[in-house]
């Protein structure tokens, strides 16, 4: 591991390769141990459970078109190749998405979180931190000012916001006598879009209400579409709250899951 005192200017992170414009980031690393006792009871040593596993975080901006391999729909039929990448004079060979995630609100820039898997070593890089000075120059950032949502008609009036996750589940598939994966299979991957406004449309019934949605972000002038993210599922939550000297804010919740690539809905 890294030990020395690298400054956040030279703390760039690359995945595949790309420089990302990540506002924070964060690396770790855990063993899964298991103690192994004798018939005392007095633990003789720890044995390992699982592969080693180690988990990478990060906050960044779009700032041009959306990175295919940041969005963890754009390999639901397959497994997808493992993605490469390095941060803080570290680096790792096997990172495997489990989650993105943002929120957009008027007049705010789009902040996206990444969530990643890493199995197999993280080596340290001999250097002394790496910067990418060309992404002082990006003036193209992802904004809620231009940013729209399009599809089915929800009811809801006066959208103030939403918020966008897919999320997914990483198992490991260890061959005998690997301490490895040999493939790390994607699974339960499900998308969940929330809006709020000033009221809930029409109540969901037993079945929830159908609904077909997409974001389409843009970046602050207008003027290059960056990327879209769908949700076609069902409205299955609906809230309203109030509080003294406001007004009734309304939300509501979309789901959709995929089954090996499908659309259920």
């Amino acid at each position: 591991m890294a030990t020395k005192f690298i400054k956040y200017e030279k703390a760039l992170l690359k995945i595949a390769d790309k420089s990302i414009m990540a506002e924070t980031a964060e690396l770790g690393l855990d063993a899964s141990l298991q103690p192994i006792t004798n018939i005392t009871g007095s633990v003789i040593r720890y044995a390992p459970t699982s592969p080693v596993k180690g988990s990478l975080s990060f906050s960044h901006y779009c700032t041009g078109p959306f990175h295919d391999f940041l969005n963890p729909l754009t390999e639901v039929e397959n497994t997808g190749e493992p993605l490469a990448g390095s941060f803080a004079g570290m680096a790792f060979e096997s990172g495997y998405l489990r989650g993105l995630s943002f929120s957009v609100s008027p007049y705010s820039p789009i902040l996206f979180t990444t969530e990643m898997d890493i199995y197999g070593s993280i080596t340290s890089l001999d250097n002394d931190g790496e910067a990418d000075n060309t992404l002082r120059n990006e003036t193209n950032v992802s904004h809620g000012l231009k940013t729209y949502l399009a599809g089915t008609d929800t009811k809801i009036n006066k959208k103030v916001s939403f918020d966008y996750s897919v999320t997914c589940d990483r198992n490991p598939v260890v061959d005998v006598g690997s301490e490895g994966p040999s493939r790390v299979s994607k699974e339960n991957v499900r998308i969940n879009l929330s809006i709020a406004g000033e009221d809930v449309g029409d109540f969901v019934d037993i079945t929830g209400n159908y609904a077909a949605l997409n974001i389409n972000i843009f970046d602050t002038y207008g003027s290059s579409s960056m990327t879209s993210f769908g949700c076609t599922g069902q409205i299955f939550s609906q809230n309203l709250s109030v509080r003294e000297g406001g007004y009734i804010d309304g939300t509501i919740s979309v789901a959709q899951e995929y089954l090996t690539g499908r659309r259920l809905f």
